[in-house]
């Protein structure tokens, strides 16, 4: 063979099976047998295809075309000089493959299928094969507006009626369809999607119970401008940004040097949806050696910054820091907060980047989470903390973001905030509690016509020892 491209029909149609033979006929015949068999993967098909275009074996196919063949009935079907191309009903390209210039006159071969569907399909029934119970994947995180919103379905043979359901905050269903498993677009079925003005939760369910964890559905709207006013903080003669709006909403109504204000304000930029954003629903396990502490998200109160704390842990940054600051009564005698995620330790470090504040609503109360931050709204990073009750915590409303609240751990919680204060100006341990790592695992399934906020753990579950103590707090 001196022609490259006998070398490369060789070299495909060898790990076929297929050897060339004196005779283009039987060549050509070999060829056609395993073109019917539908059990050969795809990759083999389109070899065979590649294998089939090259000069070598066109030529001989013209030399034959006056011989008796047998007929090719597989979807994928050669085009010779006295044949069009046909092609499967779900193709959705053509790729054109020319051989190398010769001097006899040959046609190019066309190869016609859908191969990405194809693959994604046979993917799609491979993960269903082996799938143990039923679940729901992300096709991919962004999706325009106006564009496919696309999740995958994926269960075992043996599975039973399978349904999803769209469920807000409290539980309440924007609307279900029955599924099965493969690729599922989720705004053609469920358009209500359009009108959600904040994440809600995509939920499989199975024979009516739901399995699985769910995907998180982000409508990905512009945040409105943060409102603020200089002001001096309660007790004392020190000055602060107080948080006083968010666009043209107002978080105090009432507060008539607010109002007074508000009317020399920009007006706000129009809020648009462009479009979504999905990914699977998570919790976080923080492991102390105090115990561990499971923390559930609200991405309906918060989105950027829960996932700005799911990076982080997924990338080990939280893994070997400490409880830096905690806090357990304030000037007034109530229970504050504990406070970690500082790589150096000392209440001054962070991720190297800003978090913009988001208008979360989530308000605080015992195990709820929030970011930590300096004087300036767009400070936070990496620093945490969990509050230690609703009293000594509820003037943190609207001035911090909340993105969290813990749903187990209550006596890990305990007994941090009991440890020993060596500085209570700065709420320093005397031997600050550790934070081995922190893993992002799978939330649980989302129950219809239930908020998961009540999972939180209860203001009774923890008591905080009377202190003489008043520590300065922020």
């Amino acid at each position: 063979m001196n022609e490259p491209s006998d070398k490369l029909a060789e070299k495909l149609l060898g790990p076929l099976g297929v050897r060339r033979a004196a005779n283009p006929v039987e060549t050509l015949a070999a060829c056609t047998r395993l073109a019917q068999n539908q059990s050969m993967p795809l990759r083999a098909r389109l070899a065979l295809v590649v294998a089939l275009s090259c000069q070598s074996f066109n030529q001989s196919m013209a030399r034959a075309s006056t011989e008796p063949v047998l007929p090719v009935t597989s979807n994928l079907v050669i085009a010779s000089k006295a044949q069009a191309t046909t092609v499967s009903p779900q193709s959705t390209f053509s790729q054109s493959i020319i051989p190398s210039r010769s001097t006899e006159a040959s046609q190019p071969i066309v190869a016609t299928t859908n191969a990405s569907t194809q693959v994604q399909q046979q993917s799609t029934m491979q993960r269903s094969t082996l799938a143990k119970s039923a679940a729901l994947e992300c096709q991919r995180k962004f999706h325009r507006a106006q564009e496919s919103v696309d999740i995958r379905v994926v269960a075992p043979s043996d599975h039973g009626q399978l349904t999803i359901q769209v469920l807000d905050t409290d539980g309440k269903s924007l609307g279900d369809l029955g599924v099965t498993p493969g690729i599922v677009d989720v705004h053609a079925l469920v358009p209500a999607i359009d009108d959600l003005a904040k994440s809600a939760w995509i939920q499989l369910f199975q024979d009516g119970k739901p399995v699985g964890s769910p995907i998180v559905l982000e409508p990905l709207r512009s945040p409105p401008s943060v409102r603020t006013m200089r002001a001096q903080r309660k007790g004392s003669n020190d000055p602060y940004t107080r948080i006083v709006g968010w666009g043209d909403r107002l978080l105090d109504p009432t507060d008539q040097e607010v109002m007074a204000a508000s009317s020399q304000w920009i007006a706000s930029e129009p809020i648009v949806l462009s479009g979504f954003r999905t990914e699977p629903d998570v919790d976080a396990m923080v492991m102390t050696d105090a115990g561990p502490i499971r923390i559930a998200f609200t991405p309906d109160a918060a989105p950027a910054t829960v996932r700005n704390f799911v990076t982080l842990a997924e990338q080990g940054f939280y893994n070997n820091t400490i409880f830096h600051r905690i806090v357990p009564m304030n000037r007034d005698g109530q229970p504050f907060v504990i406070q970690g995620g500082d790589p150096t330790g000392t209440g001054d470090g962070g991720p190297g980047w800003n978090l913009a504040l988001e208008p979360s609503d989530l308000p605080h109360d015992l195990g709820v989470v929030g970011m930590a931050r300096g004087d300036d709204p767009n400070s936070a990073g990496s620093q945490f903390y969990i509050a230690l009750s609703r009293s000594g915590t509820a003037r943190l409303d609207g001035q911090y973001c909340a993105f969290g609240y813990v749903v187990s751990g209550r006596d890990a919680l305990k007994k941090i905030a009991d440890s020993n204060i060596a500085d209570s100006a700065t709420g320093r341990p005397s031997n600050a509690p550790n934070i081995q790592q922190v893993m992002i695992i799978p939330a649980p399934p989302r129950i219809p016509g239930e908020n998961r906020r009540a999972q939180r753990i209860q203001p009774e579950a923890i008591i905080i020892p009377d202190t003489t103590t008043s520590p300065q707090t922020r």
